[in-house]
Parts: C-alpha cells; sequence; structure tokens
C-alpha cells in the first residue's frame, strides 16, 4: 500500500530536481550564488495544486513554473543599490538582473506547452503587482509602523492568492497568505538577531525615529524596533493558530512545520502580554 506522505515527498524531490536542473546555468554560476529554493512555496503550492484536477505532468510543470517565477523575484531582490566601485561588481549586477530575467522567461515557456495562457496572465500579473508592493515598501515614508507590516503582507501573499483565486481555493488563499506572512517576520527577527538589523528592522527604526522615539538612543531605538516585530510575530501565530482549528490536517502539518523550523513555540503569547 502506498504511503501518501512518501508519495508526496517524491513528487516535491521531483519537482526540486527539476528546478535545480533549469537554475543550474554554467555561465550565470561563476559569477552569481546558486538560488535559493524556498522549500515552504514548494510544499504549500504543492499542496494547493493537490487540490486541483490536473493531471499529474501538468501540476509539476505548474508548480515548476510557480516556483521559478519565485525566484526570479528573489534573485532581483539580491541586487545591490550600492554604488559600484569595479568591473566585478558591475559584472556580478548585471547578470543578477539577467538571471532573474532569465529564470522568469522560464515559466512562460513551460506553461506554453499547455497553452496555459490563463495561468500565464495570473503569474505576469502577480509579478507586476508584488514589484509595485515592493516599490512602495522600500519608497513610502511611513507615520505609523502599521502600513508597514500591512505592505510586507501584501509582498509576501500577491503570489499564494494570485494562485488560489486561479484555481477558487478559498481556504488556501487565506492560510498561504497569513502563512507566508508569518514566515518572513520570523526570517525577518532572525536575520536581526543574528545581524541586529534587518530591511524590516530598519524601516520600523526610522518610523519611530521620525514620529515620536526621536529622544531614544540609537540602541534604544534597535530595542524598541525589535521589541515591535516580536509583538506583531505573536499577533501573527495567534491568526496561524485560529485558522488551523478550522482547516483541514494537511493545515495544521504546515502549522507545526513552522514552528519545528524556526522554534517559535511559547513566543505567542509572550509579547501580547507585554504590548496589552
Amino acid at each position: 500500500m502506498t504511503n501518501p506522505k512518501e508519495t508526496t515527498y517524491k513528487h516535491i524531490a521531483g519537482v526540486r530536481d527539476m528546478l535545480q536542473s533549469r537554475l543550474s546555468h554554467s555561465y550565470l554560476l561563476q559569477f552569481i550564488d546558486f538560488p535559493i529554493i524556498d522549500e515552504e512555496r514548494l510544499y504549500v503550492f504543492y499542496g494547493m495544486l493537490e487540490q486541483t484536477k490536473l493531471e499529474r505532468k501538468r501540476k509539476e510543470d505548474t508548480l515548476l513554473s510557480i516556483m521559478l517565477v519565485q525566484i526570479a523575484l528573489d534573485t532581483h531582490d539580491l541586487i545591490s543599490l550600492d554604488d559600484v566601485t569595479n568591473e566585478n561588481d558591475r559584472k556580478n549586477r548585471q547578470l543578477t538582473v539577467l538571471a532573474g530575467d532569465y529564470f522568469s522567461s522560464m515559466y512562460y515557456q513551460i506553461l506554453s506547452k499547455w497553452n496555459d495562457n490563463e495561468m500565464i496572465r495570473t503569474l505576469s500579473e502577480a509579478i507586476q503587482e508584488i514589484n509595485e508592493a515592493k516599490m512602495s515598501f522600500y519608497q513610502t515614508d511611513h507615520r505609523t509602523v502599521e502600513p508597514i507590516f500591512d505592505n510586507l503582507k501584501e509582498i509576501e501573499s500577491i503570489l499564494v492568492r494570485k494562485v488560489a483565486e486561479h484555481y477558487g481555493l478559498d481556504n488556501w488563499k487565506t492560510f498561504g497568505m497569513q502563512y507566508f506572512y508569518m514566515n518572513r517576520l520570523l526570517l525577518e527577527r532572525k536575520q536581526g538577531l543574528i545581524h541586529s538589523s534587518s530591511n524590516l528592522l530598519q524601516k520600523i527604526a526610522l518610523t519611530l525615529l521620525t514620529v515620536k522615539e526621536s529622544k531614544l538612543s540609537s540602541d534604544q531605538q534597535a530595542s524598541k524596533a525589535k521589541n515591535v516585530l516580536d509583538s506583531y510575530v505573536g499577533h501573527a501565530k495567534k491568526e496561524i493558530d485560529f485558522l488551523c482549528q478550522h482547516y483541514s490536517e494537511l493545515h495544521r502539518w504546515f502549522q507545526n512545520r513552522l514552528e519545528y523550523n524556526w522554534g517559535i513555540i511559547g513566543i505567542k503569547e509572550e509579547k501580547l502580554a507585554e504590548e496589552g
């Protein structure tokens, strides 16, 4: 008798192998790091597509296309905005841009084989909306921290929302949006603990500085920013817990995966109590 979990891992491993094969461009890899495959998105989008009536090969190609879009977006995020000081830096920046464009072009090629123009349109719209949301995040000077988190949640949830809407998967839409938002908050939290700051923490600190916390020292600013982030992590964790009480066993499996990967059991009430 076939074990469902083994079947799932086998299918996901197959798509991961296809991804790695397509990403292994010998020339590009001389100058840029091998792209990171977002395992959380790979698993979530696999779970979503398993709820559709697509044939197996088409499910695999659709998952491959979605992941290539995500990897292209992640690759473009690596483009440095610092001034170029030498030819190697210039070449690295140019090839990072080209690599992102190259990875993005693959999804169109794959879906074209199926004449899946609707999905091509869905992913194209997602790319445009995500880029617009990122521009808003980096270029807008907010007066309070709440819009910063709303903007970040939008960035993380657009792709899963668009795919869920495409297939009419309302439960996955709500869960996926909250899941990836939570995952991003935890990533920022981890980066903040390791490097003392992150893009999000810097954004929070600057917002607090321009509004009402200008009398605090830089260390106090950093501490305050981390406390704000921890508070939002706690609220997001409560949302995940609530959703998983009403959704399927598979959603609860993702909840456990999130807690295991990030070691977040126990933080959900702590900061909420501090914030009142």
